[in-house]
């Protein structure tokens, strides 16, 4: 018996993503949470488009009620289990969207101007900093774009990851 080891979907794009100072974050666990604040056992960010973490999970505030939940150490069953155990008790959703969104994540000081030519969103530092993030088009494709402290991550479907990643690439002189 022939076993398959999951591939992920920027796994032939290391070139493009070198290029554009970027790095694949292969598998990261990604857990969708909806529930309506506060949230007593759970520190829920509130406040639009930022982002917050406790060093074990990052929860990225998507709207009113949905956030998405991200860990590069726990797996996603673990990530979900946690979450449901602190939201016991208050009507919620955790799902598990891991395979929804390829993640790669920019460093370099010039990544802001690269994404701005692919994007509508306002980049410069004075508004975009450490803690925001915000759902856009990035190459006319839906994004994620997470601001951390010295990169930015882009979260986009693993079908048009490759269309987004070579888009970004060819915007390099």
């Amino acid at each position: 018996m022939r076993v398959e080891r999951a591939r992920s979907p920027l796994v032939a794009l290391e070139g493009d993503l070198a290029r554009i100072g970027a790095r694949e974050v292969a598998f990261l666990a990604q857990v969708s949470v909806r529930v309506r604040p506060p949230v007593d056992a759970l520190e829920l960010p509130t406040e639009p488009n930022t982002w917050a973490t406790d060093g074990e999970r990052e929860l990225l505030w998507l709207g009113p009620d949905e956030w998405l939940a991200v860990s590069e150490t726990l797996p996603a069953d673990q990530l979900a289990g946690r979450l449901e155990r602190a939201l016991a008790g208050a009507p919620h959703a955790v799902v598990d969207v891991s395979a929804a969104r390829a993640v790669f994540e920019l460093r370099g000081g010039d990544r802001l101007d690269l994404l701005s030519a692919e994007c509508g969103l306002d980049l410069h530092p004075r508004v975009w900093r450490p803690g925001v993030c915000a759902q856009t088009l990035l190459a006319d494709v839906d994004a994620l774009l997470q601001e951390r402290e010295g990169s930015t991550r882009v979260f986009v479907r693993p079908s048009f990851a490759a269309h987004v990643v070579r888009r970004l690439s060819a915007g390099i002189g």
